[in-house]
């Protein structure tokens, strides 16, 4: 029984008055990183406001498209993170009468993936899979994400790995007009891509439950075949679904470009 304002309750009614009428939520504590900034969202906004207020924007509410009216071409926004996925890894979850078991294979395997996907729908995802993270191997990421998108301005929202802060990167991204937008330090919500990362890792581990005993028997070499290939379906496979991008576009690009751009964004 729990005691309020003198008057006792079971602790199930106590838990239907958190609920239906303080609107209280029962879950886990949501891990945060101490070092993130409490004005990380400010911060973002701002960054994202400097780097948008040069341009005349329309947003197609309905398609979900930024375009520039001096140029008539696209403004791209896209996420661009680096992972490393690996069997060892086990993002699934069964269901078991006992203790569930598993047998996997911890073989250290290097699969450095790189992905840069579109927050608008007109943008090409693109996953890179490369041997080292040094600045002068992301650079050709760079290449091929210009290559698969050649026309339009490009942000690249990205995190403040040191590769990301060199010269060459940096001089990489000027000479295909692509702007870079580091976030916030300790900021994963504000990177959408990450999202993605989550669905490979449970993709991945889904294989290796269905694919056990082959799973612990290849070699290094088929081992990182399969894990580009699982990695690569799980990443366009995610690419239609767009409203993992809501959160980013709704709370802060749109409403930028609307206080920017009053005119050009009477409908919505």
């Amino acid at each position: 029984m729990k005691e309020i304002s003198g008057k006792k309750y079971s602790y199930s009614y106590t838990r239907v008055i958190l609920r239906k009428i303080f609107k209280a939520k029962f879950s886990k504590p949501y891990n945060k990183d101490y070092r993130q900034s409490p004005y990380y969202k400010g911060i973002f906004r701002l960054k994202m406001y400097h780097k948008l207020k040069k341009y005349q924007l329309k947003y197609d509410n309905e398609n979900i498209t930024i375009t520039n009216l001096e140029t008539n071409e696209p403004l791209l926004i896209f996420s661009y993170d680096e992972t490393s996925q690996q069997f060892a890894a086990n993002n699934t979850r069964v269901w078991s009468l006992t203790k569930p078991k598993m047998i996997k294979n911890t073989t250290k395997v290097k699969n450095n993936t790189v992905g840069a996907y579109s927050l608008t729908t007109n943008g090409v995802d693109t996953i890179t899979f490369i041997e080292n993270s040094k600045a002068e191997t992301l650079a050709t990421t760079l290449e091929l994400l210009r290559k698969n998108n050649p026309t339009g301005d490009i942000i690249l929202m990205l995190d403040n790995f040191p590769s990301h802060k060199a010269h060459i990167f940096k001089e990489k991204a000027k000479e295909l007009n692509i702007e870079l937008l580091p976030l916030p330090a300790y900021s994963p919500e504000l990177q959408p891509v990450e999202k993605v990362w989550y669905t490979g890792k449970r993709d991945i581990s889904a294989y290796k439950i269905e694919n056990v005993k082959n799973v612990t028997k290849i070699s290094i070499e088929e081992t990182k075949r399969i894990l580009e290939e699982e990695m690569t379906k799980s990443f366009y496979n995610t690419v239609p679904s767009k409203n993992k991008w809501k959160t980013v576009l709704e709370d802060y690009i749109k409403p930028i470009i609307k206080k920017l751009n009053p005119k050009n964004n009477l409908n919505w």
